[in-house]
């Protein structure tokens, strides 16, 4: 199969980005650019667009330069579209987009890459979710801490039956911003609920898509929400001086509990816990600690980083705690040799690039048509995006 023909909105010129730093660096690998090939970059404007594709030295004779989706949309020579903005802009671009390839009819073999959250408010994901239906688009959702060696080595301990079947299961996290009062003027959007980019909506929800991958979908589920501190000090990126304070109209603490289904690994009913709180854990403790207790031992996993797993970034340790010999044993996992190669952001990004690569190759639609995860869709998306809703409306956000 030819390259997959790879259009980027939102790479920035003038400072680095979650595109350039995880999605560009895969991209341009030797491993990424034998299966895609970047033929194009839409920005806020045309010219923004060729600032970066000077900035990244791209040949402009193979990489065209567009200043709104509904131009991008009409450049039969792309592919796939990966959206990378902040999330208050994924609507109108990933609409945009959508919307010129059914108007121009030119919807077979094309797919687009929403990174996560998928939109600021559930009307609009479903919105996206049923034009995309409706149009045969393939789709992906950046949600990609199911796709850690952490977590696929988790499962693979699961499967030996060597501690038996899950009990329970809890995550404690502390972290998202590195202080637990101020915030970087850049994340201010993490305080406007309208936004739709918050500690919930970002980082719960990679949590609860990573956790919901690993056991299973959660049922009876149950939360309370909890904003600890409404003012919020923003510090100068480049002083660390407090500019201003806004008042936050998003939780800052979260408790989530529900029940699992049965299955082969997990026991009927059996109980997860979720606690995120904004800010830094107690001194000497980890920022991420993942419990799963089974029948015949437990299993831990530990970070000093909070979103380790999800960005693939600092050290993860995993533990087993034998009931029988009392013994603690650590588990080594490990990347593959062609992530191992890349920046620590792009090694679990890269993995769902090889999934839409492979899925494609196959002729395959959706994220696990052939029995196979490779990604996750838009429908999962949409499924976690009500989850996420429901519960911050049932606590008054």
């Amino acid at each position: 199969m030819a390259p997959i023909r790879v259009a980027l909105i939102g790479l920035s010129s003038s400072s680095p980005s979650w595109l350039s730093l995880a999605h560009l660096s895969y991209l341009l690998s030797a491993r990424g650019q034998q299966k895609f090939q970047i033929v194009a970059l839409q920005n806020s404007s045309l010219s923004a667009a060729e600032a970066a594709i000077k900035k990244y030295n791209f040949d402009p004779t193979v990489v065209k330069a567009y200043g709104s989706p509904e131009d991008l949309a009409k450049d039969e020579d792309v592919d796939l579209v990966v959206s990378g903005t902040r999330v208050d802009v994924h609507y109108g671009t990933l609409k945009g987009v959508l919307e010129g390839w059914k108007t121009t009819g030119k919807t077979a073999g094309k797919g687009v890459y929403s990174e996560w959250p998928l939109a600021s408010n559930l009307q609009q994901v479903e919105e996206l979710v049923a034009l995309a239906k409706e149009t045969g688009i393939k789709t992906v959702v950046g949600t990609q801490g199911w796709a850690s060696p952490v977590v696929k080595k988790i499962g693979e301990v699961l499967k030996s039956g060597r501690v038996g079947k899950v009990l329970s299961s809890e995550l404690w996290l502390s972290g998202v911003t590195a202080e637990r009062e101020a915030m970087q003027e850049k994340t201010e959007y993490f305080t406007k609920r309208e936004t739709g980019g918050n500690m919930w909506s970002i980082g719960g929800g990679h949590l609860i898509d990573l956790l919901q991958n690993a056991l299973g979908e959660l049922t009876n589920v149950k939360s309370h929400f909890h904003t600890q501190r409404p003012l919020v000090p923003l510090k100068d990126s480049a002083t660390g001086t407090i500019t201003r304070t806004v008042t936050s109209n998003t939780p800052d603490l979260l408790y989530v509990v529900g029940s699992l289904p049965a299955s082969d690994t997990v026991q009927q009913n059996a109980s997860l816990h979720l606690r995120m709180r904004r800010g830094p854990p107690f001194p000497g403790e980890p920022a991420f600690v993942w419990t799963l207790t089974g029948e015949k031992g437990e299993i831990r996993v530990t970070s000093k980083e909070s979103v380790a797993i999800i960005l693939g970034a600092g050290e993860v340790e995993i533990e087993i705690h034998d009931y029988e010999t009392d013994k603690v044993e650590e588990v080594e996992w490990k990347w593959e040799e062609w992530q191992e190669e890349l920046p620590a952001p792009a090694r679990n990004v890269g993995s769902v690039y090889e999934g839409v690569w492979e899925a494609w190759a196959e002729g395959l639609s959706t994220s696990e048509e052939g029995g196979e995860k490779r990604y996750n869709d838009w429908e999962v998306a949409g499924r976690r995006h009500e989850l996420l809703e429901r519960l911050l409306v049932d606590n008054g956000f």
